[in-house]
């Protein structure tokens, strides 16, 4: 099932995550909470599809492998194109047990910094899926029969749990903590239970008006809006902005665009614009190949532009769209659409 309004919100969270990554650091805390809801929104999605009360051995393989089908794929791309760029470009000293566990998504376990990101830095993202797969069908048959109330005292109790582990941290180790798969549990489970609460809110209240969904929208977006002012104006909540400045307002949101799925109010008629919906569908390759096109950028492109009098050398917020986008739909359209036919294929 495709909610348009999370497809739409997950494309503008993958631009502010490159957008960042091109050195507009002011986005920190807004891309850490969209990697949030990424992992939330997956959770909550998959619970949706596969709400597996219970699983055969059979069932368990079917899930795992055609989920990891369609992330190892990009992954391998991804690697396969900066391993080249990197030592086409430049002379580049590739550590190959990096780009091993990269290439077999285990690099996130590294208690090693920069066995994190490597070559591909953003595929720690990946890693985290796969782990996240795996365990999903044993975490969703284990509380899926819980009552609502059961899995809100699991989701906070998991919450706490996490912001104990991560407050006496400095930042390297928070960021550790961050890109291990084990962490993202809590997303998951959030996720799930975000599941259950939208099922009692289109229960009890199936029918809203545009003005109540507007104002249901409007009061998300300005808590994460607060939660942001909240971490960059004040030092209060540092310790403890993993769980009340990026989970909790962006499960808000994504808890708020599925009751709203089908009855949106200002907000969600914006995100069922064309082009964000094409965003959204090509959010996850925006996500993978960012730093291909960064490359493609600073060392094809504005070399080029320089000879001609163009200084646009490492302005890569806002130029380096101009390969990400057209990248990222090709992969799309000829690359990862036609695998995941394939898959679909096979599973019938």
């Amino acid at each position: 099932m495709k909610i348009k309004t999370i497809n739409a919100w997950r494309g503008l969270m993958a631009v502010v995550v490159v957008t960042f990554h091109s050195g507009v650091s002011c986005l920190w805390n807004l891309t850490y909470s969209g990697v949030e809801f990424f992992f939330m929104s997956s959770a909550f999605l998959l619970a949706m599809r596969h709400p597996f009360a219970r699983f055969t051995a059979s069932e368990y393989k079917d899930f795992v492998v055609s989920h990891a089908l369609r992330l190892y794929p990009l992954n391998w791309l991804a690697l396969a194109l900066l391993l080249c760029l990197a030592l086409s470009l430049h002379t580049a000293v590739v550590d190959w047990t990096n780009v091993s566990l990269t290439a077999l998504l285990l690099q996130s376990w590294s208690p090693v910094h920069d066995m994190h990101y490597g070559i591909n830095p953003v595929a720690w993202f990946m890693s985290v899926l796969l782990f996240c797969y795996l365990v999903f069908p044993l975490l969703c048959s284990w509380i899926g029969r819980w009552r609502l109330r059961h899995k809100a005292l699991l989701s906070i109790a998991l919450m706490v749990a996490l912001a104990v582990i991560l407050v006496p941290l400095s930042p390297e180790g928070r960021e550790a903590v961050f890109v291990n798969p084990a962490a993202h549990i809590v997303d998951f489970v959030l996720g799930i239970t975000l599941l259950h609460l939208y099922q009692v809110l289109r229960g009890r209240w199936p029918r809203v008006g545009f003005a109540t969904a507007t104002l249901v929208e409007a009061s998300m977006v300005v808590s994460l809006a607060a939660a942001v002012a909240a971490s960059v104006l004040t030092t209060w909540f540092k310790p403890w902005e993993d769980v009340l400045l990026w989970l909790l307002p962006q499960g808000g949101i994504l808890l708020a665009m599925a009751w709203l799925d089908g009855q949106e109010g200002l907000l969600g008629r914006l995100l069922l614009w064309r082009p964000l919906q094409w965003l959204g569908d090509i959010s996850f390759e925006v996500f993978m190949l960012q730093f291909v096109a960064f490359l493609v950028f600073n060392y094809l492109i504005s070399p080029v532009a320089g000879h001609f009098g163009w200084l646009i050398y490492d302005h890569k917020n806002w130029c380096v769209w101009l390969v990400l986008l057209p990248l990222a739909w090709l992969v799309n359209r000829f690359f990862t659409r036609p695998i995941a036919a394939q898959i679909n294929q096979i599973k019938k």
